[in-house]
């Protein structure tokens, strides 16, 4: 098995091991059981990630931005597309799906809540690969693409060329809901993590 499938093996292990806590705080504030799909890894290119943020649309759906401030460097992007955030918005205002056609501000604010579950579930999947706390600062809001390409051109980004994708994906009843959660570790941070996944590579080899 190559390295970069190792990798994403052990990313979803340690999906599956923080969002299975994510799944129980989503029941409680969603208010019923919900079913989760195991979590989607991918490692994709600087060129890749600008296409598939531009496919699921910024403007359009609901997005956000936070630094990594501690632990590693870099950027994270939350990402949910538009049916999803309006499927979301519904179930949490107590409406009928497909009767929020457009996000204002409470829909907004509705969203965000879900996604502070995820961001928790996600920072603790690196504080476990890492072995040390990962911290994020608050949200900063991307209404467009140029907000995210604009993050990207700052000069400890500039020359990143690796992004860790997540995708996750839960149901309550009929209603299915979709994020996308984007790592963008400068060059150092991504030594850093490929290095702690690399020794349990090692480890996991040692005990076969």
């Amino acid at each position: 098995m190559k390295k970069s499938e190792w990798y994403k093996d052990i990313f979803r292990e340690a999906s599956n091991i923080a969002m299975s806590h994510a799944i129980t705080a989503l029941s409680q504030m969603i208010g019923g059981p919900i079913e989760m799909e195991p979590p989607e890894v991918d490692i994709v290119s600087r060129v890749e990630f600008l296409k598939i943020l531009a496919e699921r649309g910024v403007s359009k759906g609901f997005t956000v931005m936070f630094d990594i401030t501690e632990g590693l460097s870099g950027l994270t992007i939350l990402q949910f597309p538009k049916h999803s955030a309006l499927n979301i918005t519904a179930v949490l205002m107590g409406m009928e799906p497909g009767s929020v056609t457009e996000l204002d501000e409470m829909g907004k604010s509705a969203i965000m809540e879900v996604g502070n579950i995820l961001i928790s579930a996600y920072t603790d999947i690196l504080s476990n690969l890492i072995g040390e706390s990962v911290s994020l600062s608050p949200p900063k809001p991307a209404e467009s693409l140029y907000d995210i390409e604009k993050e990207l051109s700052r000069p400890d980004l500039r020359t990143v060329t690796s992004i860790i994708v997540f995708r996750s994906k839960f149901q309550k009843s009929d209603i299915g809901v979709e994020s996308y959660f984007y790592i963008v570790p400068t060059p150092e941070s991504f030594t850093k993590l490929v290095k702690k996944l690399e020794n349990q590579v090692k480890g996991e080899a040692g005990n076969q």
